[in-house]
């Protein structure tokens, strides 16, 4: 649940950004229980190495999702996108992160 606005970023930006990177389509939708769900169209189901395709946004959405729950730990932040910048009223600093 916390990993959601990680994923799905600022007004999607995050989604938006993994579309255009893999030639997908995505958006949140709830399931029958009213749980969302993240959803992923493309034609090009991708493989599993590959470049492009549904299989790959899942890996990326995966490897946001990965890395949130590191940092949420402790662990120092890893290559995130820019697109993730923080705005200046925040500023980061490796004291900041500690719990």
């Amino acid at each position: 649940e916390n990993c959601k606005g990680w994923v799905t970023g600022n007004r999607g930006s995050e989604l938006r950004r993994v579309e255009q990177e893999t030639g997908t389509y995505m958006f949140m939708a709830l399931d029958r229980r009213g749980d969302e769900r993240l959803l992923i169209f493309a034609a090009d189901p991708g493989t599993k190495t590959g470049v492009g395709g549904r299989m790959h946004a899942e890996r990326l959405i995966n490897e946001m999702v990965q890395e949130k729950l590191r940092d949420d730990g402790g662990s120092p932040r890893r290559g995130r996108s820019d697109s993730r910048r923080r705005s200046p009223s925040r500023p980061r600093s490796p004291s900041s992160r500690r719990p």
